[in-house]
């Protein structure tokens, strides 16, 4: 007699699949039940294993139990594939999965974790269950259980032949194992070389890569010895009064005070900055006065131009910030200070230039000025310590605190406060040359719909945009013309132009196509593509300035970036396997740079030596460096934040990049070490975002970039 059961709901009587999501949470899925079940893993809802990884497939992959209770995977010929451990697996070819081993699809990990009652040195026999409808019917959901009646206990035998087949079959599983690490190795060397038709022994083999490896970190930079201090120092760039509009009417009797400053970090130790660190107050200390923004929608920061904000901001050491302030004022004259007093920092006081609200307001609406207004007369003792002052285009610069004894006449300028002293066993700490903050750089910002594409200056002077429905861009050697992929409906593809909009030219016109990178010569673009229906990753290569010219096929691979060298370094795709490879624009003499699949967006520096790259081999968006022979790996950020999109300054001296850290999106700088981390300008929004619905042509800031020329 038999009885039917639930499958049971204890998890240690029940495998799983692990799914951990690109964006760092985990889902638990219950294994396929029993022999000859099958799960489907996709983006698609009808999948058994849904994942939300936008280069998944819809239908990436499927896991079926076998007839030995072991767990294999085929790909069901996916678009980006499914490397199981460091094995790329060929389409709907069913392969073994180990217990533990990553199956790596897309930016999505899978692990098998096996019930309790299964991890022992010998397996369970798995009871009967109920036979299922033939594999090309589909997926087939787990079922009701079928035990079969315990047989009798049989007698004692002796257990000198189970423990000889047992050693026989372990002697086996080990040659045969042997075999398959030894074919499949060859394999993979064979696969590249003829991608490249270069003999397998004399190319490099990813053996040489092993300490890139997930799971191996690379080493952070020790703490320096000897005394730890942040050091900041804070300059006024700007101070101006607006009006406060009721409705179509400027208010005469409240008024915004609006400051800009930048903060710096002189010192070997970071420190916490956030917005709500600065207040301002009467210079008699009568009165404080918050930062007003936080009650201010975004929309109306936006339009007062007050967008550079932050919150718990790590300033590392040599790192600075822009900071934008707003505080309200009523109808008054006002001899104010700026206070600055973030956490285990010396404070800080500037001095501010003395307002008459009403005065400036009607200055600021082009109204008649307000009559027998007083004069403001104060005098500065001369005994006292000096104080830092500006006026709204005069730059004041204070690094200790202040104790200031009397006010400003407004026609009186007051000496400069020295800056203060660095200890002698602090060093002055490694910041941006000067020399590299020169050029534009061009930059993607999602709007919520499309991207719109914005020009900015590295000195800072400013943002303006460039093109709506636009992203990816990249410029010309020389500078002078900029390709783009363009999303508007009557040109999708990819364009370049001059600089200044003319000549626009759509050299290809598939949605798509993308991220085009120049040839050195400024000639040709490569871009890649996924306009074909098995919508594989491919790179072609199409003159710059034939309008929808044709394209030619260079090879299988993701995201080109060709140097100034010519060399071009790009992800790995296909034959071209995994992690970074760095080539000739024709795809010849492939070598290896990395050999893990989250590195992404690699830049070549202009000496052609070192690649910039982000990646999320631990865990969250970071930027590193490498040398092109795939030497000397080193970790550039850490920092709670996303930090991406890598770029090299004309000259080598400096690294741009793209982060929300402190809560603001904008656009970094650092030196190719990692030191100096200061923000050139905040962007008007996000990099990521996805355009429509089709995944193939929209895969967020993983498919976007930003590009610095001089």
């Amino acid at each position: 007699m038999s009885q039917v059961e639930n499958q049971s709901t204890d998890s240690g009587y029940n495998d799983h699949l692990i799914v951990r999501h690109p964006g760092g949470q985990s889902e638990k899925f219950p294994g396929p039940a029993f022999p000859g079940a099958i799960l489907r893993i996709g983006r698609e809802l009808d999948n058994e294993v849904i994942l939300t990884d936008p280069r998944a497939s819809r239908y990436h992959a499927e896991v079926r139990r076998t007839e030995m209770d072991d767990l294999e995977i085929r790909d069901l010929g996916s678009a980006n594939g499914i490397l199981l451990g460091v094995n790329r697996l060929e389409p709907n070819v069913w392969s073994k999965i180990k217990a533990g081993q990553t199956i790596q699809i897309a930016e999505t990990r899978v692990f098998w974790e096996q019930a309790v009652s299964s991890q022992t040195t010998i397996a369970m026999k798995p009871t009967a269950k109920q036979s299922l409808a033939p594999e090309s019917t589909g997926a087939v959901k787990p079922r009701a259980t079928v035990v079969a009646a315990s047989p009798a206990p049989q007698k004692d035998r002796s257990m000198l032949p189970m423990m000889i087949g047992a050693a026989v079959l372990l002697l086996l599983l080990m040659l045969a194992a042997g075999a398959l690490f030894f074919m499949g190795g060859f394999g993979r060397q064979t696969e590249v070389a003829q991608a490249t038709n270069t003999p397998a022994a004399s190319r490099p083999t990813e053996p040489s890569l092993a300490q890139q490896t997930v799971g191996v970190l690379p080493t952070d930079t020790p703490t320096p010895s000897g005394p730890q201090l942040a050091i900041p120092v804070v300059e006024i760039v700007k101070q101006e009064i607006r009006p406060i509009l009721l409705g179509a009417l400027p208010s005469m009797d409240k008024g915004l005070l609006l400051i800009n400053v930048r903060v710096q970090n002189e010192g070997n130790l970071g420190f916490k900055l956030s917005t709500s660190d600065f207040t301002i107050r009467l210079r008699d200390g009568s009165k404080t006065f918050s930062e007003a923004g936080s009650s201010t929608s975004k929309e109306g920061l936006n339009k007062l131009g007050v967008i550079d904000r932050f919150d718990n901001l790590n300033l590392t050491p040599g790192g600075s910030v822009p900071e934008s302030l707003i505080f309200e004022l009523t109808s008054g004259q006002y001899d104010l200070e700026l206070f600055f007093k973030a956490a285990d920092v010396t404070p800080i006081i500037l001095a501010l230039k003395p307002i008459d609200l009403q005065k400036e307001l009607a200055i600021a609406l082009n109204m008649p000025l307000p009559t027998n207004t007083p004069t403001l007369t104060p005098t500065l003792t001369p005994t006292s310590p000096a104080v830092a002052s500006a006026s709204s285009e005069i730059t004041a610069t204070a690094t200790a605190m202040l104790t200031p004894t009397a006010t400003l006449s407004p026609t009186f300028t007051p000496e400069p406060t020295p800056t203060a002293t660095r200890p002698p066993l602090i060093p002055a700490p490694k910041m941006v040359p000067k020399s590299a903050m020169k050029g534009t750089i061009a930059y993607p910002v999602f709007n919520g719909t499309t991207f719109d594409l914005y020009l900015g200056k590295v000195d800072g002077s400013g943002t303006n945009f460039y093109r709506d429905n636009a992203s990816q861009p990249m410029f010309s050697p020389d500078g002078k013309r900029i390709a783009f992929h363009s999303w508007k409906g009557d040109s999708r593809g990819l364009v370049t132009m001059d600089i200044s909009g003319a000549n626009g030219k759509l050299v290809a016109n598939f949605v798509e196509d993308a991220l085009p990178t120049w040839t050195s010569e400024g000639k040709d673009i490569i871009f890649l593509t996924r306009r074909d229906g098995d919508r594989k990753s491919i790179l072609m290569k199409a003159d710059s300035n034939t309008e929808r010219g044709s394209a030619t096929k260079v090879g299988e691979g993701e995201y080109p970036s060709i140097g100034v060298n010519g060399q071009m370094v790009f992800k790995g795709w296909g034959n071209t396997a995994f992690g970074l490879r760095i080539a000739s624009p024709a795809l010849q003499d492939i070598k290896p740079v990395t050999n893990v699949e989250e590195d992404n967006a690699p830049a070549l520096s202009p000496d052609g030596k070192r690649v910039a790259f982000m990646s999320k081999r631990e865990g969250q968006w970071e930027i590193y460096v490498i040398d092109a022979d795939g030497k000397n790996m080193k970790r550039l950020t850490n920092d709670p934040s996303e930090d991406g999109l890598p770029a090299w300054s004309p000259d080598g001296n400096a690294i741009a990049f793209v982060s929300n850290r402190g809560g603001t999106w904008a656009v970094w700088v650092m030196t190719p070490e990692g030191d100096g981390n200061s923000q050139v300008f905040t962007m008007q929004g996000s990099p990521d975002g996805f355009v429509g619905t089709d995944r193939n042509t929209s895969r967020g800031w993983a498919e976007e970039r930003i590009s610095w020329t001089r």
